[in-house]
């Protein structure tokens, strides 16, 4: 993809964004919470996508406790899901959500043979 300057210079742009870029850009105050706020708030309550993806890297680090990457480099690695990274996220801080995520993962996957 590609965008026009004012000047009529041609610039390549990636919608592709990581987690990384997020995430300096939110900490050099380029964008803040409210930047992604509007794609969480379709999907469910006001959460501040970085502390989505912190949530995301906790249940990485669970289940890689020997072999992980640093937080910078997985969200160098990694870009934002909503669709995976909310339910993932909610499963960590719930435990209602929880037994829903599994549930619903044993679903899809015709598995059931999570932790109870």
């Amino acid at each position: 993809m590609e965008i026009e300057l004012n000047d009529g210079t041609v610039k390549e742009v990636d919608p592709n964004v990581t987690a990384l870029t997020l995430f300096k850009l939110q900490k050099e105050k380029v964008i803040d919470g409210d930047f992604l706020k509007g794609f969480l708030n379709q999907n469910g309550p006001d959460l501040d996508p970085i502390s989505v993806l912190q949530g995301v890297y906790v249940a990485y680090r669970q289940a890689n406790p020997k072999e992980f990457m640093k937080f910078e480099e997985f969200l160098e690695n990694y870009s934002l899901d909503i669709e995976t990274d909310m339910p993932i996220y909610f499963a960590v801080v719930s435990k209602q959500a929880k037994k829903s995520f599994q549930k619903n993962f044993a679903a899809r996957t015709g598995s059931s043979n999570g932790k109870k």
